[in-house]
Formats: C-alpha cells, sequence, structure tokens
C-alpha cells in the first residue's frame, strides 16, 4: 500500500513537473495569409514624374488552412511612400490586426515595389505587440508579395498581399 502511495506522489510530481514547464514553453506557429486590401489615398506631386502618396488601408486575413490566429481577422494600416517614375522603395506603415476573439495585434512594415495596377511589391512585416492572450507576441514575414489589381471603384485601390507569418507567444 505505501508502495502504491509512493508510486502515486511521485507520478502526480512528474506530471505537475513536465506540465508546467510545457506551459511555460512559447508556442510557435507559421501561417500562410492572404489578405485582400482597399485602399484610399492622399497624393503631393514633387516634380515631373514624382509624388509622395500616403494611404489608409482596411483588409480582411484568411489562413491557407482555414483557422489560425489569423483566420478572419481584419487589419487596419496607415503608411506612405514617395513614387518616382512608378516606383518607391521607402516604404513605411504601422498597423492594428483585430483578431476574432477580440485580441489586437500590432505591426509595422517596409516595402519596395512598383506602383499602379498590376504592380507588385515585397517587403517586411514586423509583429510588435498584442492585447490580450497575444501580449508579448513576437513575429515576422520576410515572404510578403503585395499584388494591385484593377479597382472595381473609381479613386480606390485594391490588392491583395501573400505572406508566410512566423510568431511566438509567450
Amino acid at each position: 500500500m505505501k508502495k502504491s502511495i509512493l508510486i502515486l506522489v511521485l507520478n502526480l510530481i512528474l506530471i505537475a513537473a513536465f506540465g508546467l514547464d510545457a506551459q511555460a514553453q512559447p508556442k510557435e506557429a507559421t501561417e500562410s495569409v492572404t489578405t485582400t486590401w482597399y485602399v484610399t489615398t492622399k497624393v503631393v506631386p514633387l516634380g515631373a514624374d514624382r509624388i509622395y502618396l500616403i494611404y489608409e488601408t482596411v483588409g480582411v486575413n484568411v489562413t491557407d488552412t482555414g483557422e489560425g490566429l489569423f483566420h478572419g481577422a481584419t487589419a487596419r494600416a496607415l503608411g506612405g511612400m514617395t513614387i518616382e517614375k512608378g516606383f518607391y522603395n521607402d516604404e513605411y506603415g504601422c498597423g492594428v490586426w483585430n483578431l476574432q476573439n477580440g485580441d489586437k495585434v500590432f505591426i509595422n512594415y517596409k516595402f519596395a515595389g512598383k506602383a499602379g495596377t498590376g504592380g507588385t511589391a515585397k517587403g517586411t512585416f514586423t509583429i510588435i505587440g498584442g492585447t490580450g492572450k497575444c501580449a508579448g507576441i513576437q513575429g515576422r514575414s520576410d515572404e510578403s508579395t503585395r499584388t494591385m489589381v484593377q479597382s472595381a471603384l473609381e479613386g480606390v485601390g485594391q490588392s491583395f498581399s501573400k505572406a508566410k507569418f512566423q510568431y511566438k507567444l509567450p
């Protein structure tokens, strides 16, 4: 009987020790995400073939698997860039993803590419924080591609981006 109780106590100690250790490990994940964007802009001309453009954009994410932290999240970002002869290399912006559970994830990003319909860009997203269960989140994506498409509404830009996000939750 004493041997059975001793074995039971040892098992409980082992379960507690490994269980607590497993909880302390950060959760790492990768998600492939497609985001569709609706973009409004303001433009300042800076001479021949050169403009400064600022924008506000809203979008919605869909993951390749149909599930995950970013699936169904909405997004909002503000950014700007200098476009010269149809190209830019200084786009910078900041944004927020509003997750399905109400948490938020904050990002900043840098892009370079070709402006206008059919233009593509590559860049880096950096996850800089979050709220709720995402407090302390860290991550990035270096594999982003954004493509401008023919807009359905005059004066509004539309595009989509594909990215593979790697992140760590505490």
